[in-house]
């Protein structure tokens, strides 16, 4: 097929290929946008001019690395899309649905309250942590829907501004997104990607738990200190009384139903240390499954109901359509100058020296990319270049993909969905913030948090890690 496309035309279609993925960014910049609707309309027609004007089979071994391409042009583009991502995202999904129709999450808010006795600095640190622990497990739309709704109902009760503990929420939905492989899309992409000898889900933690746990740290100490007239502020004790008499088990129509909710989060979590156990060949995505067919099973629900309501169709389609748009722009060879540049700065020997100069290219470009591309759109093209990478690259460099795959959502509100979200329930409330109004107020934490996680996959592959 490739003699009888010319090469200038195959050219072509690759520069109209990337042409309509920047133009899908561009589009799922604006607001009130259906995100869904648009990406799969760029992937249908990506796949399109791939089909007609350029030689996909070619593409897909040489840019893709299949060893085998599926006669199938369908069969093979669906070769690109990350069963397990969506496997994950899939079940998380419900088991959502179940803890919150179980009233876990209000349960869980209204004991803030009453520990916290609605001091703002006590608080605004459960919040964080709750949200930080959520976002763990959770995929981050999820505990942003969830938390940052509820944050701003319990600052109402308060009488506090809520835009610092919202943004808060927000931005802890990020970092509570790099400890563990299910915690964020581009940790899930990255982890189902390494093929590096002994990672596992305990493996991975060891790695991100102590940069997330630092990076909540360097957050709060920032928001105390940008928000100090909102946060360092005294309670009336008529207020603390008032907050000690909360009962939050009054919304509860069945006490069983918590403790359900906790034994399945705790099936869940405990099911992804096992897969750390060697030689297990079950994996995470596998493991979310049985978790959610087990929550299904322990609250005596109708799954048509969870597949029905439970289930953020569009979320799973969207992230169809995103691997789809990717996976085609990869397969076209767009991404090729740049990955020939890093494989050059490598080197035919793999040296330290080269990783350290790749972590720093990846690093500086991953920020701005993940801040205004979006972070998943970002991700998957960093893990495709990951792959053209040559094997025995250290731990530390392929940790440098995946914090500048999170990190850099961030930045602005098109780099991650969750900070849209944050905004606009900010906006439900009155409390607008524009999109240059957050940049200017959270760059500051964003670019240490850059230059961090540089330094963090520099030290590491210095240590050889």
């Amino acid at each position: 097929m490739a003699g009888l496309i010319p090469v200038n035309l195959q050219w072509i279609a690759t520069i109209i290929i990337v042409l309509i993925v920047l133009a899908t960014i561009l589009l799922l910049m604006k607001e009130g946008i259906d995100a869904t609707k648009i990406t799969a309309t760029g992937a249908l027609l990506v796949a399109l001019i791939f089909l007609i004007f350029m030689d996909w089979e070619q593409g897909f071994v040489d840019n893709l690395q299949y060893h085998e391409v599926p006669e199938s042009f369908l069969e093979a583009l669906a070769k690109t899309i990350n069963v397990e991502a969506i496997l994950i995202i899939f079940s998380v999904s419900i088991i959502v649905a179940i803890t919150k129709g179980a009233g876990f999450f209000d349960f869980i808010s209204l004991s803030l309250v009453k520990l916290t006795k609605g001091d703002p600095r006590k608080l605004i640190l459960a919040l964080g942590g709750l949200t930080f622990f959520v976002s763990m497990f959770f995929d981050n739309l999820s505990a942003i829907i969830l938390l940052g709704s509820l944050t701003v109902v319990i600052c109402k009760q308060l009488e506090l501004n809520s835009k610092p503990f919202v943004l808060f929420v927000g931005i802890n939905t990020i970092i509570g997104g790099l400890p563990t492989p299910v915690s964020s899309l581009p940790n899930i992409i990255f982890f189902n990607l390494y093929q590096g000898e002994g990672m596992n889900f305990i493996v991975f933690m060891a790695y991100m738990f102590p940069i997330a746990i630092f990076f909540f740290g360097l957050a709060t100490a920032f928001f105390f200190f940008v928000y100090r007239k909102d946060i360092l502020i005294e309670v009336s004790d008529e207020k603390k009384e008032q907050l000690s008499r909360i009962n939050p088990w009054s919304g509860i129509e069945d006490r069983r139903d918590i403790w359900k909710s906790i034994i399945l989060l705790g099936v869940l979590f405990v099911g992804f240390l096992l897969t750390s156990i060697p030689g297990n060949p079950i994996d995470v995505a596998f493991v979310a499954l049985i978790a959610t067919i087990f929550g299904i099973f322990l609250f005596r629900t109708d799954l048509k109901h969870y597949l029905e309501e439970g289930v953020e169709w569009t979320i799973v389609v969207f992230f169809v359509a995103l691997f789809v748009l990717m996976g085609v722009l990869t397969a076209s060879g767009a991404l090729k100058p740049l990955t020939n540049i890093l494989t050059g700065v490598l080197g035919q020997e793999i040296t330290t020296k080269g990783q350290i100069l790749v972590a720093l290219i990846i690093g500086a470009v991953g920020l701005p990319i993940t801040g205004f591309l979006n972070g998943s759109s970002a991700a998957l093209i960093f893990s495709y270049i990951f792959k053209t990478l040559p094997a025995g690259i250290s731990t530390g460099l392929w940790i440098g993909f995946v914090l500048s795959g999170n990190i850099g959502g961030a930045l602005t509100p098109l780099g991650s969905i969750t900070i849209l979200m944050a905004l606009e329930i900010l906006n439900r409330e009155g409390e607008t913030m524009s999109f240059l109004q957050y940049m200017v107020k959270m760059l500051p934490l964003t670019l240490v948090f850059g230059i961090l996680s540089i330094g963090y996959s520099v030290v590491l592959i210095a240590l050889g890690l």
